[in-house]
C-alpha cells in the first residue's frame, strides 16, 4: 500500500468553484529543513491563504499546525458570489502550481478534489 507524503484536498462546489483546501503530512523528499518539495508546497499554500485574506479580503476560516504539517483554509458561508469568483484566481493558481510539483514528485504529493456537501 502506497503511503503518501503530503496530501492536498481541495473542496469544490457542485458548479466546480473551489472553496478551500486542506494540506496534511510531510512530503518526505528529504530531511526536515532540506525538503524542497515541502518548502514549495508550504510557500504556495501560505501565499494563497495570505492572498485570500489580505489582498482579496475574502472571509476565510483557517487552522494550521506547523509541527503536524497541517493547514486548512476555507471560504466562509458569508463569502459573496463575487468574492468566491475572485478567489478562483488564487485557488486555481494554487491547484495548477501543486499539479506542476506533483508531476515532478509524484511520490511526495497527492492532490484530491472533493465536492463539498
Amino acid at each position: 500500500m502506497k503511503t503518501w507524503g503530503t496530501t492536498v484536498t481541495f473542496r469544490k462546489r457542485s458548479d466546480g468553484a473551489l472553496t478551500g483546501y486542506e494540506v496534511s503530512g510531510h512530503a518526505g523528499y528529504a530531511e526536515a529543513g532540506a525538503d524542497i518539495v515541502c518548502a514549495a508546497i508550504s510557500a504556495l499554500t501560505q501565499a494563497t491563504l495570505n492572498g485570500l485574506r489580505n489582498i482579496l479580503k475574502v472571509p476565510v476560516m483557517f487552522d494550521q499546525d506547523d509541527e503536524g504539517a497541517f493547514l486548512e483554509a476555507n471560504l466562509t458561508p458569508e463569502a459573496t458570489e463575487d468574492q468566491v469568483e475572485r478567489a478562483q484566481l488564487l485557488l486555481q493558481t494554487l491547484l495548477e502550481g501543486l499539479r506542476a510539483i506533483q508531476r515532478e514528485y509524484p511520490r511526495n504529493l497527492r492532490i484530491i478534489l472533493r465536492e463539498r456537501r
